[in-house]
């Protein structure tokens, strides 16, 4: 499978976002504000592990601390029945190495929450009302990034909701944490655990994801999608 890239016009919206307060608040300006957005292409996919794959087979990429990294894989190679999932255990700046590869970066937290609702501010990428088939909320693993398109983002972007969270690009030093905000929750849903509740999370909704080391940022529900840049003259 290739990535797509689809194309998210120049936009000005109300951002207002919602997040579980746990050890103490989220240190991030959560609005309502008014966001100003250039435009910019994001990847119609989250990275899956065939992708993944392509980028160390050309980049020869291998983090300084390996802890957990791609921990799913077996000699380094993706078990072939996840080849479309996406990938998984990986830390914010192995994320970060992917994009720069691929002449991208990780979406701003604004631009993320933009690409999921549209300038309609709907609350889930399809619509207002949660639809359990429209997103991978009911099965115990991943599922493949192209599995639900009726799921679809207004601008056509998949797998927004419920498959994997996914990294966004701040890293946020609040003088008390390190941390990163992440978006869309995943298919785990923690329910004998007090911390992340998990599950499915609307277009609204961020989670301060507490930057540790290497090992403990990367885990088996976190993924990530790239965006790109393009040339704007405001003149």
């Amino acid at each position: 499978m290739d990535n797509e890239f689809i194309l998210i016009p120049q936009a000005r919206f109300i951002y207002r976002v919602q997040h579980r307060t746990m050890e103490g608040d989220c240190q991030y300006d959560h609005g309502p504000r008014v966001v100003h957005l250039n435009p910019f292409f994001i990847s119609k996919y989250p990275v899956t592990n065939e992708m993944y794959k392509e980028f160390i087979d050309d980049s020869g990429y291998c983090p300084a601390d390996a802890t957990n990294y791609l921990r799913h894989w077996q000699n380094g190679i993706y078990p072939a029945e996840i080849k479309d999932h996406p990938v998984v255990w990986v830390s914010q700046s192995d994320a970060r190495a992917y994009a720069q590869w691929a002449g991208g970066r990780l979406p701003f937290d604004t631009e993320w929450q933009y690409a999921a609702c549209g300038d309609k501010k709907i609350k889930w990428p399809w619509g207002n009302i949660y639809i359990a088939g429209y997103c991978n909320g009911h099965n115990t693993h991943t599922t493949p990034v192209d599995r639900y398109p009726k799921g679809a983002s207004p601008f056509g972007c998949l797998d927004m909701c419920g498959n994997t969270w996914e990294w966004t690009g701040e890293t946020i030093d609040d003088g008390y944490h390190i941390f990163a905000l992440i978006r869309g929750g995943s298919f785990y849903k923690a329910e004998d655990r007090w911390h992340v509740d998990g599950g499915p999370k609307p277009n609204d909704f961020h989670w301060k994801f507490q930057l540790l080391n290497e090992g403990l940022n990367r885990c088996a529900t976190i993924g990530f999608r790239i965006v790109k840049d393009i040339d704007y003259d405001c003149s």
